[in-house]
């Protein structure tokens, strides 16, 4: 560092990472540019990133941060399993897919270039998509890796600049439609000619020693700058548990699964535990090692070291530990096609976590809620479709809807609205007249889904709904999974709820008659079709991993909302009258969670009477008891109004000597000593699912609850914990504990 810092001109340096990062730019527009895939050119699910000659990556561009983060692992296998047959050589490049070895899944495809300068191996650069298909048994019905496509460690597609048709033809081959997959090759072939090109010019600009010890710089620099952001937090231990469905094969039933995480910051260093998250499965709801590292890296990106350049630096000081045979760290043949639907809930599981330690920090504008957890309860046709297009081509599977998720609310404002993808800055959301012309689909709607996001003081941003119609195709599926009957990802912070209420898909056997309906100027509603006024709901019997759509089939989608944040009775009743004028919030919530009373027709706050609602609110809360019964004597001591730390919109931890307590910041409440759980001293209450859900198409009931704490002195609603019986643990998780 000390040779970096005589060598490189500040000036110079800044003038090559901003370079480079337009390189990087530049390498993954081209790449969407060239493919046809839905995924990747209307998705963003792409990736252009540079790595010094070992391997480690120096810098990560704005596609899919999973791709970035995997990718660095692909490489350093290639060069440990490949260097002396067939080599690297210039011109030369490597397709790669093994998710045992880096990325979430076989559809997550990487093309890696080495680059060369006068005949010396000087980096690395490589693309990566999630690509349409990769062969194998339609998606959901994999319960090894082998029925999942083709699955590669490496294989040389272009050989010194000479494009291989023999490998490309093989591999495309075995795909249902070989000019997606193979467009996509190509793309990310056309992306490494455009990063490896410009790469070369920056050493020409600058000299190869100077671009060297650059990147060793940015390197060091994350690393230096993840280390000082996290010596200026508190070190503390937080616990986090969220909850994931898939289906028993056995019982042909729905099975509930538990992420759990313990993360443990100490100085500079951050410790992942995950011990206590569930067993894998005999199904392809999986992670791999890899993936799990991947999304925890993506986790940690788009919400501590966003500001932190991304390079692998950040990552070093970070330790994770993952039991093997978990669903974190399942064990080979294990299949894991839907590694980054649980990769999704572990990104959430952990920036509940993170987000939590930030707040403690003092950096508000840094913290969110959940943003792109699962959809609230998860069962019904999925987004993986099958089957031909009207004119007969192969349906490019995935239907990414899916990226128009609600972002998170924050400590000082609501989230935004179909936000996006917060794993993917660059992602969105799919165009409707595209989806038609490339699936046997008609849209009726795609809208803000009411009631849709976690009510709080400020609420989640909206996700959408959409209701769509198979047309023109005599052989269309999707994948199936069991209603799951838990609340699957996303939290909501100090108080507010991780998820709204209504996001329930269904199918109906409407028939191509309904169009004559709808000629005559009568739409689809998500109301009249639960209530069966254009066709009867379809349950199919043994839940099968996937189910026929018959011409004619009528859908309702969901994408997620983001988590609330704070009480929501302490919401501005005027926001809550905005939101219920644009039909986002429903007259029942806007009464039952916010207190808020409308007058006229819905056009005013009925102010007297939403002042009355949210006192008895209030009251009711104080009916509730501390699950253990405990006092906060022991807390009594401490009459010292010194503020030791705010962690919490709602809680601060305040010391007289070597005395420290957990006290109310807004009425002065005092709980406990500062190294017990809370919790046991606040007002308790336990809200069965089936008692604010609408109920489940197959009339199952939920096995999830809420458990809601609020302040003995106040009645401020401080924390909403989702827990499932039914896989045991704690039901009052000790979230939070400062050191």
């Amino acid at each position: 560092m000390k040779n970096q810092k005589q060598t490189i001109d500040p000036i110079r340096y800044e003038m090559f990472l901003h370079r480079l990062w337009a390189i990087g730019e530049e390498g993954r527009m081209t790449l969407q540019r060239v493919t046809a895939s839905p995924i990747v050119s209307q998705g963003g699910e792409c990736m252009s990133s540079f790595y010094d000659e070992t391997g480690t990556m120096v810098l990560a561009c704005s596609g899919h941060l999973r791709f970035a983060a995997a990718t660095s692992d692909a490489i350093r296998n290639l060069m440990q399993r490949f260097s002396k047959t067939p080599g690297f050589h210039d011109g030369d490049q490597f397709f790669f897919n093994d998710p045992y070895v880096a990325g979430s899944h076989t559809y997550d495809m990487m093309i890696v270039k080495p680059i060369f300068f006068r005949g010396e191996l000087i980096g690395w650069t490589a693309t990566s998509t999630h690509t349409a298909d990769t062969g194998g048994v339609l998606r959901g019905g994999a319960y090894e890796i082998f029925h999942e496509g083709i699955c590669i460690p490496g294989l040389k597609i272009v050989e010194k600049n000479e494009f291989r048709e023999d490998v490309f033809q093989t591999l495309t081959g075995q795909c249902r439609d070989p000019q997606y997959v193979g467009l996509d090759l190509k793309a990310m072939i056309a992306g490494n000619n455009i990063c490896a090109k410009r790469y070369l010019g920056l050493v020409e600009k600058f000299g190869l020693k100077f671009v060297q010890l650059a990147g060793e710089k940015m390197i060091a620099d994350s690393e230096s700058k993840a280390r000082a952001k996290l010596r200026s937090m508190p070190d503390g231990t937080w616990v986090t548990r969220q909850y994931v469905t898939t289906l028993d094969r056995k019982t042909r039933k729905s099975v509930a699964q538990q992420l759990y995480c313990t993360m443990t910051k100490k100085r500079d260093e951050l410790l992942f535990d995950f011990t206590g998250t569930s067993p894998q499965t005999d199904t392809d709801h999986n992670s791999t090692l890899p993936s799990t590292v991947a999304h925890l890296a993506l986790a940690l990106t788009n919400t501590l070291f966003w500001d932190v350049p991304w390079s692998d630096g950040k990552m070093r000081p970070v330790k994770v530990h993952v039991p093997e045979g978990s669903i974190l760290n399942c064990k080979y043949p294990a299949a894991c096609g839907a590694g980054p639907r649980i990769g999704n809930v572990l990104v959430s599981t952990v920036c509940e976590a993170v987000a939590k330690m930030i707040y403690a920090s003092g950096r508000y504008d840094d913290v969110n809620a959940s943003t792109t957890g699962n959809l609230e309860f998860v069962g019904g046709p999925g987004y993986f479709y099958g089957g031909h297009t009207r004119e007969g081509i192969a349906v490019a599977q995935g239907l990414y809807d899916i990226h128009g998720a609600g972002m998170g609310a924050r400590p000082h404002g609501d989230g935004v609205n179909t936000g996006g993808h917060m794993n993917i800055p660059s992602a969105g959301i799919s165009d409707i007249e595209r989806i038609e012309m490339q699936y046997p689909f008609l849209y009726f709607t795609r809208s803000h889904n009411p009631d849709g996001s976690g009510f709080g003081q400020y609420r989640g941003g909206l996700g959408s709904y959409r209701i769509y119609l198979i047309y023109g195709s005599k052989d269309c599926s999707v994948d199936y999974k069991p209603y799951g009957g838990v609340a699957q990802g996303g939290f909501g912070l100090a108080g507010g709820y991780p998820t709204g209420i209504g996001a329930t898909r269904v199918m109906i056997e409407a028939g191509l008659e309904m169009l004559g309906r709808v000629k005559a100027g009568e739409y689809p509603t998500v109301g009249a079709m639960r209530a069966g006024e254009w066709g009867k709901s379809i349950l199919p019997a043994g839940v099968p991993e996937r189910v026929p759509l018959p011409e004619g089939t009528l859908l309702v989608d969901y994408v997620a909302g983001g988590g609330g944040f704070g009480d929501p009775i302490d919401r501005d009743p005027g926001a809550v009258l905005k939101d219920f004028g644009y039909g986002w919030v429903s007259r029942e919530i806007a009464e039952r969670i916010y207190g808020v009373v409308f007058a006229d027709g819905g056009k005013a706050v009925d102010i007297a009477a939403s002042e009355d609602c949210r006192h008895l609110i209030r009251e009711a809360r104080k009916q509730d008891a501390p699950i253990s019964q405990r006092s906060s004597d022991k807390a009594a001591a401490v009459s010292s109004d010194s503020q030791l730390l705010r962690f919490h919109a709602a809680l601060e931890i305040i010391g007289n000597g070597k005395k420290k307590a957990i006290r109310c910041s807004r009425c002065g409440h005092l709980y406990c000593k500062a190294d017990e759980n809370y919790k046991h001293y606040a007002l308790h209450r336990i809200l069965d699912l089936n008692d604010s859900m609408p109920p489940l198409p197959t009339g199952e009931r939920y096995i999830g609850e809420y458990h809601i704490y609020s302040c003995p002195g106040c009645a401020t609603q401080l924390q909403v914990d989702l827990y499932s019986r039914s896989l045991g643990g704690d039901p009052v998780l000790w979230d939070t504990r400062i050191a």
